[in-house]
């Protein structure tokens, strides 16, 4: 293998293969490393279907490097330089992510749990809530992808993951702020048709997740016209369109999943009950509800996790008891 790297120079398929091979042979005995070596390409693979060209000049790149490092032989120092190639590859595999971040994350699952469903929800309120949250949710998305261009780990996924939330939440108020300017304007408005502010008061948690800024052209023209039925239908619409999504919830947390292991622990049963309430509430009351729900599931997660590595502990230690 060593050889064939250095004396050849094949084309971009075979420069893969040749590479992918080249990385096993060095990070065979490293725990983990071959599943690293197979993720890695499995990206460039993804990445390649759109992005050939840019994909093909990094393997290029890369395989050159893997020329010099063969030529030393297999010693620490290679290693530690084939160790440096392949981690200057991932971070040009995330560099060139950033056209690509959903195709990825299929990927890489943690990503995608962590960072996924925040993600789509904040793409959706770019679209909901007009150009200037647009663009605040566009400068986040640039910053996923610059933590992403530095490597997809466990670090950069929590450190993108923290991004996202904190934006949602800025972004939730910016929404709010929206909806409060315009029913201030809207104000001469409704107290002409006490039935249309009605209306909008008892459905304004689904209609925030809405164009607030064409929810209240609307119901200018509406009562301006004297024909409140096409505002009627917008509402309904838009309660609709917010109950399904607040029905996304369950899958968006994985309840289905859950459900199993919860059963599978003491007194587990009763915990999935009172999930499902919370997700209730969250689907009637979207901005609160989904809040507390989102919080009550990141807190349960962190339990989860934290009584997982203490029993990973317990296993280690009954494991060097028995020696």
């Amino acid at each position: 293998m060593s050889k064939k790297i250095q004396e050849t120079t094949p084309d971009a398929d075979e420069a893969i293969n040749y590479v992918k091979e080249f990385a096993y042979s060095y990070v065979a005995w490293i725990p983990g490393g071959r599943k690293y070596i197979d993720t890695a390409f499995k990206d460039l693979d993804t990445l390649r279907q759109n992005h050939k060209d840019d994909v093909d000049k990094i393997i290029r790149q890369t395989y050159m490097e893997f020329q010099d490092i063969s030529k030393t032989g297999l010693s620490r120092e290679s290693l530690n330089k084939a160790m440096e190639a392949l981690s200057d590859l991932s971070k040009k595999i995330g560099a060139l992510a950033a056209d690509a971040a959903q195709d990825l994350m299929d990927n890489h699952p943690q990503l995608k749990e962590s960072v996924g469903p925040r993600i789509e929800q904040l793409k959706s309120m770019g679209d909901q809530y007009g150009p200037e949250v647009k663009q605040e949710v566009d400068r986040t998305w640039d910053q996923v992808k610059e933590i992403m261009a530095g490597g997809i780990s466990a670090a950069n996924i929590n450190k993108a993951r923290k991004i996202v939330e904190e934006k949602v939440e800025q972004v939730k108020k910016l929404g709010d702020q929206a909806w409060q300017k315009g029913l201030e304007q809207a104000k001469p408005y409704l107290d002409k048709n006490p039935k249309v502010k009605e209306l909008i008061e008892n459905n304004a948690d689904a209609l925030k997740q809405g164009n607030a800024k064409e929810l209240f052209e609307k119901v200018k023209s509406s009562i301006d016209s004297g024909n409140t039925g096409d505002l009627e239908g917008y509402v309904n619409q838009a309660v609709d369109k917010a109950k399904s999504k607040g029905s996304q919830l369950s899958s968006q947390w994985g309840f289905g999943g859950m459900d199993q292991y919860l059963k599978m622990i003491p007194n587990g049963g009763e915990i999935l009950p009172k999930l499902q309430q919370l997700k209730e509430v969250a689907e009637k009351h979207k901005s609160e509800g989904e809040k507390l729900l989102n919080e009550t599931m990141e807190e349960l997660k962190k339990v989860l996790e934290k009584q997982s590595n203490k029993a990973q502990d317990i296993v280690e230690k009954a494991k060097k008891d028995a020696k």
